[in-house]
């Protein structure tokens, strides 16, 4: 499924490499939380955060949203693991041509994962539809 972008999500790729100096994959922009999530090439992230976040401070400040940045990996069960580091386990089925992501984190960490509303979980499962066409995200 291919990805359309507007153009303030392209506006703020642009800017966000010319600021960091990395390839963004993809971005995802949440207004109702005023927050750019940033998908970016393998090994740059450290990069990306610069160093104490100097990076991410400054992006921040230059777009007036906040800022989340993941890592990017063609293999889905890393990509997971990039998203939701909180993760001790992850499985990968198959129902019905739809690929289901069954995530198992600690009882301390779930409402992290999935936020308030859900909202840390429907950006998850946005960026793996979009990136390996994932169609479930569910955390145990």
């Amino acid at each position: 499924m291919p990805v359309t972008l507007d153009t303030e999500t392209i506006r703020l790729i642009t800017l966000f490499e010319n600021v960091t100096g990395t390839g963004v994959k993809d971005c995802l922009v949440d207004s109702q939380n005023n927050t750019a999530y940033f998908v970016i090439e393998e090994g740059w992230l450290g990069k990306a955060i610069g160093k104490n976040g100097s990076i991410v401070k400054r992006t921040e400040g230059l777009i007036k949203k906040g800022v989340k940045i993941f890592e990017f990996s063609g293999d889905l069960e890393r990509f997971v693991r990039n998203l939701i580091p909180q993760a001790t386990a992850t499985k990968f089925r198959n129902e019905d041509g739809k690929i289901v992501v069954d995530v198992w984190v600690g009882k301390s960490d779930k409402a992290i994962v999935i936020g308030r509303d859900g909202k840390n979980l429907k950006v998850f499962k946005e960026l793996l539809q979009r990136s390996h066409n994932v169609n479930e995200v569910v955390v145990r």
